[in-house]
């Protein structure tokens, strides 16, 4: 919607928070895991931080410098939502190193200006 310029959304509930990743984050996660002999049943590539879809909002907001119109659909909310949705990235980084580069901000900005 704010890429687009648009001036309202429908969306659901906005109290929930999940762990957003930059893509480039990922892929090189990706890449730097299929460099290493070392294998886990399973990595969680992911931030290891919940933030808010209001929060996510708010920081558009900021970014295009104007406040869009929230509206909340019923119908796109859950009755069995689950609150707060985030994974520990522990194991990775034991295996691969630090490889995150992009905090939420930088990835919400890279999106609004990107074609």
């Amino acid at each position: 919607a704010f890429k687009d310029s648009k001036r309202a959304i429908e969306l659901g509930n906005l109290e929930v928070s999940r762990d957003f990743s930059d893509v480039r984050d990922v892929v090189a996660a990706y890449l730097r895991l299929l460099e290493t002999d070392i294998a886990a049943p399973a990595y969680n590539v992911c931030s290891g931080i919940a933030t808010s879809l209001l929060s996510v909002i708010e920081a558009l907001n900021e970014l295009a410098g104007y406040d869009i119109q929230v509206s909340i659909n019923p119908d796109f909310i859950r009755s069995d939502e689950i609150k707060t949705l985030y994974g520990s990235p522990a194991l990775l980084e034991a295996t691969i190193g630090s490889y995150r580069k992009y905090v939420l901000s930088d990835t919400l900005a890279w999106m609004l200006a990107g074609k």
